[in-house]
């Protein structure tokens, strides 16, 4: 099995008082335990495929882009920005973000990692979020 490409720490220690702290570090604690197994499990290729189905929501996008968020808005309503709608609000698929923020004359294009254009597991997760709602 290849090198995982991913590497995990643990959370600082946030014991105290407060239980809702607490069970937030339960939670992250468990986070990584989790996503360091499937590290140990994920190739490089298996890496590629779920970004191909991550979606960010507005706020997400924006600082991804590290642009203000009245910005991605802006984009929205002048259509220079890929995005799809789950129950009204605005989802942006990641691979498509990536994309969509590469040069029109890409002279490094050979050298970049593809991008599924049609990907099926990601138009099922969006129906599943809009079904949810």
């Amino acid at each position: 099995m290849s090198q995982s490409l991913l590497t995990f720490t643990q959370p600082p220690d946030t014991s105290g008082d407060n239980s809702s702290e607490n069970e937030h570090s339960n939670l992250e604690e468990l986070a990584i335990e989790v996503a360091s197994i499937l590290a140990r499990r994920q190739t490089a290729q298996d890496i590629l495929r779920l970004l191909q189905v991550v979606f960010l929501e507005a706020t997400e996008a924006a600082e991804f882009l590290r642009v203000k968020e009245r910005t991605v808005y802006a984009w929205i309503s002048q259509g220079r920005i890929p995005v799809r709608y789950a129950n009204g609000k605005p989802l942006f698929l990641l691979a498509e973000l990536l994309q969509w923020t590469l040069p029109e004359n890409d002279k490094h294009s050979k050298h970049r990692l593809t991008v599924a254009t049609q990907c099926s597991i990601a138009k099922s997760r969006l129906a599943a979020i809009r079904k949810r709602g």
